[in-house]
């Protein structure tokens, strides 16, 4: 086949075909990906525009990174997915980069970021039912004296809970992907509503409340789920002391500290992690997004020694897990993000990008959230909504994204220079500036 044939000519001609042949889960606005480089895109008629939303943080380095892209296809001329069945000698490399870079145990790699929370929850329910010491007399709960006798029929030892028990406490208006199973912890019903019977043994509490985290634990509470600052939610930084918060209440409740940084780690908010801002460090941290550096599918489950050892053969496993070229572009990407101080970029590029916003005085901004370079503009809800101002956006040159209905989320490239920075401000405060 040759380039001709597989290229699309024309904008039109790409949006009459994705609405004809792809199922419409989606609402894209109307512009059409051709080409791309670093922080800058154009459509087919050749039309350049910004990145601003990095496919909601998937692309770091941005567009066709030099060292991204070389790593990539000198893996794809070697040779392509091996079964399971046997080793390869990319993936070992990734993944004792990976651990070392998150200085946790071991990781549990997976392809997309909805499956690495449903390992999380595997994992954690298994602890729950195998490893979790019980802690209900020195907390008041009643003892649960039938643990041991249950698992029994399971012939399994068992420290913690009955079987098919387990509980996991998780916060309104989170997004952890579109799975049955993580659907079935959402708060939003728009996800959920016609996809029953769902998955039992959720709780949801407020996000942010301490109060709460603390009234939800029972003694078959296993894990605490929750984003460090919630991305698609409208960019929500949770009150100061709330990470650390919750992870001395996780350690003083004997129950598993789970960060999803999926849209927030690796760099995107000023430092590799979110949670690091208050070194509420867990123990077990969801990757993804970045992690495959663009073109590589990858997320990851990164343990500490607690739970690192939880699944065994044959419990897990997907066909393309440790993928080779989806490993070297992930290798790739995190020798980028060290060698190149993406996350400190970040943490200056951002507090400058939001200053200026924040100089604007808008009338028509009602709050400016975020830490890094991921950042949200919440409008003024009598405004009706941030979508109009998006697409304003989009006709001047910024390819930016609504979250939830009154914000606009921008997620550059982490490495956008300030003269980028400058040329998007510039649109900003043509669109949000009036009266």
């Amino acid at each position: 086949m040759t380039e001709k044939e597989w290229s699309i000519r024309t904008s039109q001609e790409a949006i009459e075909m994705h609405e004809r042949y792809i199922v419409q889960t989606y609402r894209p606005h109307k512009f059409v990906y051709a080409r791309g480089r670093g922080v800058w895109v154009w459509n087919p008629e050749g039309e350049r525009k910004m990145e601003m939303l990095s496919c909601y943080s998937a692309l770091g380095g941005g567009h066709c990174h030099r060292d991204i892209l070389q790593a990539f296809v000198r893996q794809a001329r070697r040779y392509w997915p091996g079964s399971n069945a046997f080793y390869n000698d990319v993936a070992p490399l990734f993944a004792k980069e990976l651990v070392e870079f998150c200085e946790m145990a071991k990781v549990l790699p997976i392809n997309t970021g909805a499956e690495a929370v449903e390992r999380v929850i595997k994992i954690a329910r298994k602890w729950g039912y195998t490893c979790k010491e019980n802690v209900g007399d020195s907390l008041g709960f009643e003892r649960v004296v039938d643990a041991v006798e249950t698992a029994k029929t399971w012939g399994r030892k068992t420290k913690g809970i009955p079987l098919d028990t387990a509980q996991i406490i998780l916060c309104d208006n989170n997004f952890h992907g579109r799975t049955i199973t993580v659907i079935s912890a959402s708060s939003h019903d728009k996800y959920k509503r016609y996809f029953g019977p769902l998955t039992p043994g959720f709780t949801l509490i407020p996000y942010g409340d301490l109060a709460a985290l603390e009234k939800a634990v029972t003694p078959y509470t296993v894990a605490f789920l929750a984003e460090p600052i919630q991305g698609e939610g409208g960019v929500v930084v949770p009150p100061e002391g709330y990470l650390k918060g919750a992870k001395r209440i996780c350690e003083k409740r004997n129950v598993l500290l789970v960060w999803d940084e999926i849209q927030t780690g690796l760099g995107r908010c000023g430092k590799r992690f979110a949670y690091q801002y208050e070194d509420a460090k867990p123990d077990i941290l969801i990757l993804g997004k970045f992690l495959g550096g663009g073109p590589g599918q990858v997320s990851a489950a990164v343990c500490n020694e607690k739970v690192a050892s939880v699944l065994e053969y044959p419990e897990d496993g997907s066909t393309f897990q440790c993928h080779p070229i989806d490993c070297a572009a992930a290798l790739a990407a995190l020798r980028l993000i060290q060698d190149e101080g993406l996350p400190e970029r970040a943490f200056e590029l951002g507090n400058y990008f939001r200053a200026e916003l924040e100089k604007m005085k808008s009338p028509r901004i009602k709050e400016i959230r975020g830490r890094g370079l991921l950042i949200g503009v919440e409008l003024k809800h009598e405004l009706g909504g941030a979508k109009p101002f998006v697409t304003k956006l989009i006709e001047e040159g910024i390819l930016c994204n609504q979250t939830r209905e009154h914000t606009i989320r921008f997620a550059p490239p982490l490495v956008i220079t300030r003269r980028e920075i400058d040329w998007a401000l510039k649109r900003v405060k043509k669109v949000l500036a009036g009266p």
